[in-house]
């Protein structure tokens, strides 16, 4: 019974994680009819406020709140949303806006014609916040962050987010509040992204040396010969990509593994350990990560084990054949998870995605940790609000630690309660649930519909009690294979692994980069067209020299779209603002 309860949790973890991380612009998911009117409600349910002493509101607020696609639009009568009502006097009337393209589009097709919520979030980056603070379309909240936020203006974390988001706008005021900071759980997986491969397939194969990526395209290929077809019998490759997706597919997680935290269309980047820019743009370097992942891509393709669907295939169809079992490497934590999730509940847990280490090909630094600086999901206020300091009470009282436990595991007393001074979960089902019993406390106890809607994700630690936020993240169980892991690498926790041998293993670089002038934006937009058919070639690239032949033509190209005069735009931006930066890093106690 202990199995298989570690079992279902492990299957309950994966699947929030996966419902978590999986958005992307090919998604074709779009929210339910019925836009919002803009207007904050003077109306709210009888109980509105009772326990707050403050006048009832109901505030429009419109964004992907959960990563939940049960969520319904409308006055939220959760457990969590009561509490939030009995504590604030606000209501919430939910308008969810999943992350797609299709709703970007429906964001700003609404900036446009100034119809918009009272509380949104935005994803756009700088063009669209400074198209709607051109536009006077939302307030600066400096003002009412004084006098309506204590939490935020009491926690150092906070200040660091408001100051760093200050300098995203151009008048240097404080236009969005971020939520969600801190750090993701990757459920015991490892990196956010990294080289994750089917560790049974590698034990089976007898741990064969990989110091290099070269040996991990080999040792793929004959994974792919003991493996050829997913449980369907449909034909499994290594590794995969989607249209349009190379630099998040392949390009991005190689510098993560490295160390680098990526600028602009990869134009830039910077190291970790030391925060400083590459004095070369990764794009005409060819040591680079740009190069070296575009190399194993390549390499995949020349042992006929690169899925040929790449460059054709959606996002979806890239995250369906994860969690299928097509892909023997996925470089990404939520593919992963969806894949260990579907292998658990198809009774084969052996069948698991684990994530190999960066020392193991001679990186010193690697970003296991990514602290969410800014805020994950960041939050504007609508001109159109009439109550914006209520809005932004909303945001404080959501901001705090303490809400963000509620957020994850619900009102006290339903799945947590404290016992003995600790935070401890009580409803022993809370932990062994599957996905199907996890929407169903959902429903009942307020639990996980939140969890995007909150100050911290789900690893932070909470400094007043030592405990992750989300109770659940430190209740990970380890698989057999898990273990074998371990036993492998003569460590006690995967953590363990990661961190051994790395200088750096926590990110928190930050960089205002800035907008390009508008005589560099045509040739912004251009250039990403000209890379996403010059990274094809490089990976379809017959052998060896037909592919560096593709590389030195694809750099010899580059000076026509002006990436010399993008990258010292860049640079210069960041520079200008990397005083500024360190107060706010002094503000984290880095």
């Amino acid at each position: 019974m202990k199995t298989k309860r570690w079992l279902a949790l492990t299957v309950a973890l994966l699947m929030l994680l996966v419902t978590a991380c999986s958005a992307a612009p090919e998604s074709t998911t779009a929210p339910e009819d019925g836009a919002p009117s803009g207007e904050a409600s003077t109306e709210a349910p009888a109980d509105g406020g009772q326990d707050s002493g403050m006048e009832p509101v109901t505030l429009t607020v419109q964004g992907n709140i959960g990563g939940s696609d049960y969520m319904e639009n409308g006055i939220m009568e959760d457990a969590v949303a009561q509490y939030i009502r009995e504590n604030t006097g606000i209501s919430i009337d939910l308008v969810m806006l999943p992350d797609s393209g299709d709703s970007q589009n429906r964001l700003n097709a609404m900036i446009a014609a100034n119809d918009l919520p009272d509380v949104f979030c935005i994803n756009g980056g700088d063009a669209q916040l400074n198209s709607l603070i051109e536009g006077g379309l939302i307030y600066a909240l400096d003002d009412y962050i004084a006098d309506y936020a204590p939490n935020l203006n009491a926690d150092n974390n906070a200040q660091a987010m408001m100051a760093a988001n200050r300098l995203d706008a151009p008048d240097g005021k404080l236009y969005k509040i971020g939520l969600n900071k801190g750090y993701w759980d990757s459920a015991g997986l490892g990196p956010q992204r990294g080289y994750y491969i089917r560790w049974d397939l590698y034990q089976q194969l007898g741990y064969p040396q990989i110091t290099t990526t070269d040996e991990l395209c080999e040792v793929l290929a004959q994974m792919q010969a003991l493996e050829p077809q997913n449980k369907s019998g449909q034909p499994t490759y290594a590794a995969g990509a989607w249209n349009n997706g190379i630099p998040d597919s392949i390009l991005w997680p190689q510098a993560l593994m490295m160390g680098y935290s990526t600028g602009p269309d990869n134009i830039l980047a910077v190291d970790i350990e030391t925060r400083e820019i590459l004095p070369t743009s990764p794009l005409k370097d060819t040591s680079s990560y740009v190069w070296q992942a575009l190399r194993w891509a390549n390499k995949l393709n020349q042992l006929g084990v690169f899925d040929p669907d790449s460059f054709t295939q959606t996002y979806q169809n890239y995250m369906d054949k994860s969690g299928a079992g097509n892909y023997l490497m996925t470089v990404l934590t939520w593919t992963a998870g969806s894949a260990n999730a579907n292998f658990i509940a198809d009774g084969t847990p052996e069948k698991q995605m684990i994530c190999l280490p960066s020392k193991d090909f001679g990186y010193k630094n690697v970003t296991l940790f990514d602290n969410m600086v800014k805020g994950e999901r960041q939050w504007v206020v609508a001109k159109t609000c009439e109550t914006p300091e209520r809005a932004v009470q909303l945001l404080d009282f959501l901001s705090s630690f303490e809400f963000s436990r509620i957020a994850h595991d619900g009102v006290i007393g339903s799945n947590w309660d404290m016992v003995d001074g600790k935070a401890t979960i009580i409803n022993e089902d809370f932990i062994g649930m599957n996905e199907e019993e996890t929407i169903e406390n959902s429903l009942e106890t307020g639990a996980r519909i939140f969890r995007l809607f909150c100050g911290y994700a789900s690893a932070t630690i909470n400094p007043e009690d030592g405990q992750s936020v989300d109770l659940l993240s430190d209740a990970f169980p380890l698989t057999e294979t898990h273990e074998d892991f371990l036993a492998h690498y003569g460590k006690d926790s995967m953590n363990d692994v990661y961190m051994d041998g790395m200088n750096t293993y926590t990110n928190s670089t930050l960089i205002t980069w800035g907008t390009l002038p508008d005589e560099l934006q045509t040739y912004a937009t251009n250039l990403r067209d000209y890379l996403n058919q010059g990274y094809v070639a490089c990976i379809l690239a017959e052998d060896d020299a037909a592919f560096e032949a593709q590389r030195d033509e694809l750099i010899a190209g580059l000076d026509a779209y002006r990436v010399d005069e993008m990258y010292q735009f860049y640079y210069d931006n960041a520079m200008q603002n990397d005083e500024q930066l360190q107060a706010v890093y002094d503000l984290l106690g880095e």
